[in-house]
Formats: C-alpha cells, structure tokens, sequence
C-alpha cells in the first residue's frame, strides 16, 4: 500500500512539474507621476481637468483615470508658470496595443467677469517605454469663425469649446479646426509594463527621457 501511494504521489509531482505556468491573458501598463505644472503667459488663476481617452479593449484596473487639479495662481516673479503638482497614477490593461491610451488635458481659468473659460485643450499618448518622462503638452483653443462671432462669443462669456472634452485625441477632424496656441502643460511620470514580451512586443527601458512635445 505504501508502495502505491508513493508511486502515485511521484507521478502527480512529474505531472506538475511539467506542467508550464499559463500564459497571461492581458499585459499591462502602469503610470504613476504628476500633473507639475503650466505656462499660460495671458492667464492666471488655472486648473486642470484631465481624463483617459482610450481604445474599446483597454480597461483601466486601479487607480483614477479622470479628475481635476487645484485653482493655482501666478507666485510673483515666476515668469507665467503656475504650479499644481496633482498626483496621478493608475493601471491599465489591455489584449492588443491598438487605441494605446492618451492623456486629455483642458485647462480652465475665469474672465473679466469671473465667468469659468477653457484656456486650452491638449492631449498625448502615455509613453510606450517603460522608464521617467517628463511630457510637455501643446495646448490650443479652437478660434471663432469670424471676428462677429469672436466678439459675440466675448459678450455672452462663451468663447468656442469642443462640446467633447476628448475632441483633442480623437484623429479625425482636427485639420478642419482653426485653432490658436495658447500654452503648454508639463507632466512627469513613470512607466512600468508587464507581460509585454509574452504578446510580442518589446519592451525598452529608458531611465530618463527628455521633455517630449506636443
């Protein structure tokens, strides 16, 4: 009997021993930093808004994928550049790299009037390399289409706005747009991946990259 049961129990441990691990069902990508800081030199009194726009297989696992930043202002002698150090970080994952998530910025400040107004919009693609990146984001604002409209829009406090916040990422129907610069946003975060390689992509590390634009 005890033969026996030694036998069995030496099969079963083969048995699992050869059995491979199973191979992960999605990778992921994990983003941890901060929103810093941006340089609105007309404007002061700003926030952020910021959200995810990102492909129909990516879900976001932890963390907040949208949200807004403190009113912060213009300390003196700080050339324009007003300060929110807003945490950010979260957990995506996804089957396939297609819709590769971005980030969707708009910043709002207040008129004449103290009427809230969208000072810029702004968007880019998380970075694909696993490392620090400092990203610095283009920001614009759509223009009206004719200095009537412009004056009309001053008036009523309704400059032009996208009605869909995440217009900017979206690939169609921006060259139809006039549009002014207006500033940049500056966001620094870290990148990790994982299972990457196991779906066949590769996966560089770069410990530190240069502010990249957009």
């Amino acid at each position: 009997g005890d033969s026996v049961s030694l036998a069995m129990a030496s099969s079963a441990a083969a048995f699992l021993s050869d059995k491979k691990p199973a191979a992960p069902s999605t990778f992921e990508v994990h983003v941890m930093g901060q929103i810093e800081s941006a340089f609105f030199p007309a404007d002061d009194n700003l926030y952020c808004n910021f959200c995810i726009q990102r492909g129909p297989d990516w879900q976001v696992v932890a963390g907040v994928e949208e949200g807004i930043t403190q009113v912060a202002s213009v300390p003196p002698g700080s050339m324009a550049k007003v300060v929110w150090n807003f945490p950010l970080e979260m957990t995506l994952k996804s089957t396939n790299v297609f819709g590769w998530p971005q980030l969707v910025l708009s910043v709002h400040g207040t008129d004449f009037w103290n009427r809230d107004v969208v000072r810029g919009y702004g968007a880019i693609h998380l970075p694909t390399i696993a490392g620090s990146h400092e990203l610095k984001v283009r920001m614009f604002r759509p223009l009206s289409s004719s200095p009537l409209q412009q004056f009309i829009g001053w008036l009523n406090g309704r400059p032009p706005e996208f009605i869909d916040v995440k217009r900017p990422a979206m690939p169609t129907g921006r060259e139809v747009i006039r549009v002014e610069s207006t500033g940049t946003v500056l966001v620094k975060i870290n990148v990790v991946t994982r299972n990457m390689k196991q779906f066949g992509y590769s996966t560089p590390v770069h410990a530190t990259s240069a502010p990249h634009k957009i």
